[in-house]
């Protein structure tokens, strides 16, 4: 396990658990079930954290737009797909889906349980420590990212324009938090994404990159 993750785990069995998808979970003596989505929702939030940390000391003169743009395009769920695959994830992860379509984000997602696994295994500095100095230095590449287009809302444009679908964006000012902005996308007058922000641009552009994710999701 090693030669692929790169350290040897103390405790397996949150990494048991961490590349156990929801149609295929585990079962205790007690007949309690468990799968990954636990460990994914905790280690969106630690993987988030420790990109803005590091993209705040790597970059001590970018703004904070950039700073987002760039932490955004690092832990969107497709490049996460892309990262589990180059360390070789998919190869533990252990589900019932048959459907190609229904992998589109399922290794992007045991991504995120992998990090919650290792966070609880080995503690915030070695999960750090991981991150920086194995995943970011060997798996990412800040230059060619910086240089990714992320205009969502022109991407989702392009995309409703190529399929000839009805669109909206309705964005107003946020009723329950002064100065912000909520923005809502709309396809065939549903909602499809929903984004907030300090300007109407900044919701209109985390609106669009929730829409396209849904729209890549289903």
């Amino acid at each position: 396990m090693k030669s692929t993750l790169g350290f040897y785990p103390s405790d397996h069995r949150y990494y048991l658990i961490a590349f156990t998808h929801r149609s295929a979970p585990l079962t205790d003596i007690n007949g309690n079930t468990f799968n990954n989505e636990r460990l994914e929702f905790l280690g969106d939030a630690v993987l988030n954290t420790i990109i803005a940390d590091f993209l705040f000391r790597k970059f001590p003169n970018e703004n904070e737009g950039f700073l987002t743009q760039m932490r955004s395009k690092i832990v969107m769920r497709e490049y996460l797909n892309i990262l589990a695959k180059k360390i070789g994830l998919p190869k533990f992860l252990v589900s019932h889906i048959n459907r190609p379509s229904g992998k589109k984000n399922i290794y992007g997602d045991a991504f995120e349980a992998f990090i919650g696994a290792i966070y609880l295994d080995k503690g915030y500095s070695f999960t750090r420590k991981y991150i920086i100095s194995y995943i970011i230095k060997n798996y990412i590449n800040l230059e060619r990212i910086e240089a990714t287009d992320s205009n969502f809302k022109s991407q989702f444009i392009e995309w409703a324009q190529k399929y000839k679908i009805d669109f909206s964006f309705e964005t107003d000012a946020d009723p329950d938090i002064p100065g912000q902005f909520v923005s809502y996308v709309k396809i065939n007058n549903e909602v499809t994404g929903t984004g907030i922000g300090l300007s109407k641009k900044e919701a209109e552009q985390n609106a669009a990159e929730r829409a396209l994710a849904n729209i890549i999701d289903n």
